[in-house]
């Protein structure tokens, strides 16, 4: 029993003399710790049914970022506590937290904006988004300082969450389907009406199943005609602008939105509906010519 106190103390004063030793040690312990806990929570969220599978993608990957963060300042941390007096620099924590402040002012606001946002529920990992008006696309890991969207095209966006102004998520209770075409003056408003009468009761027979439903089972809002909604949408077609909507599932809006436009221009098609002839506005201009005499 000495024996193994010795070997034991002997090694610790071996580590003790070596910096890059103990930093290695550190992170090694520190990267184990973080890799038991990650396989902890997975193995819970899969014998478990407490959240669902959105619910716990996110927090799992709240978890990672807030590991590695903590895993990172710790390391930090005691590799200036080798060459700086910790408690000198906490005694002037006044200054010093004024100079890492201004130093770590966009990562602050990114940690603090990424708390704000998950604990306000906004978007879950697997809801499809659009931030800033710009990106959009589906949420794949989200952590306490930034977010990865999966774009259409199947680019990786990677976003601070300091630089998010405005998010719309298309996962969120329900979704209206707004389908709006223009056709031409020529046409009779009355005929055009009954025949968009004609695909919403196509698109409740066929798409019934996207359709949001109250307790009862009846829909919410199904497929219905809106009326004429503008005249003139813009000044590049003349005509009519009707319109027909209806509430569906998030999950099922953008499925549903392409069927819809697809049954509304196959029953224009088949019906010879004349669509709105282009406006060309042409403007010439002529020049002033000038003469003297001499």
């Amino acid at each position: 029993m000495d024996n193994f106190l010795t070997y034991t103390q002997g090694f610790l004063d071996y580590i003790e003399k070596f910096l890059i030793l103990r930093i290695a040690l550190m992170v090694l312990f520190l990267m184990t710790i973080s890799f038991l806990i990650n396989r902890t929570i997975d193995w819970f969220f899969k014998k478990s049914d407490f959240f669902n599978e959105e619910i716990e993608k996110t927090i799992q990957g709240v978890i990672r970022s807030t590991l590695r963060y903590g895993s990172a300042a710790i390391v930090v941390i005691y590799l200036i506590g080798q060459f700086i007096d910790i408690k000198g620099l906490l005694a002037g924590a006044g200054i010093a937290g004024i100079i890492l402040g201004f130093a770590a002012q966009q990562m602050l606001k990114d940690i603090l904006s990424g708390i704000v946002r998950l604990s306000d529920k906004e978007f879950r990992v697997g809801n499809y988004v659009t931030f800033n008006e710009t990106h959009s696309g589906t949420i794949e890991e989200t952590g306490i300082r930034f977010m990865q969207i999966r774009e259409w095209s199947g680019k990786l966006l990677t976003i601070p969450h300091g630089e998010i102004r405005t998010i719309q998520n298309y996962n969120k209770g329900k979704m209206r389907v707004i389908e709006q075409i223009t056709v031409s003056y020529q046409e009779d408003p009355r005929r055009i009406k009954e025949l968009l009468e004609i695909v919403c009761s196509i698109c409740n027979e066929k798409y019934g199943q996207s359709l949001l439903r109250l307790e009862d089972g009846t829909p919410e809002e199904d497929f219905q005609y809106l009326g004429i909604t503008d005249l003139n949408p813009n000044l590049k077609f003349v005509g009519y602008e009707f319109c027909i909507v209806g509430l569906v599932k998030p999950e099922y809006y953008f499925e549903t939105s392409r069927n819809v436009r697809f049954e509304l221009m196959a029953t224009f098609h088949e019906n010879q509906v004349c669509m709105p002839a282009a406006n060309v506005l042409y403007r010439a201009e002529r020049n002033a010519f000038q003469t003297t005499d001499n």
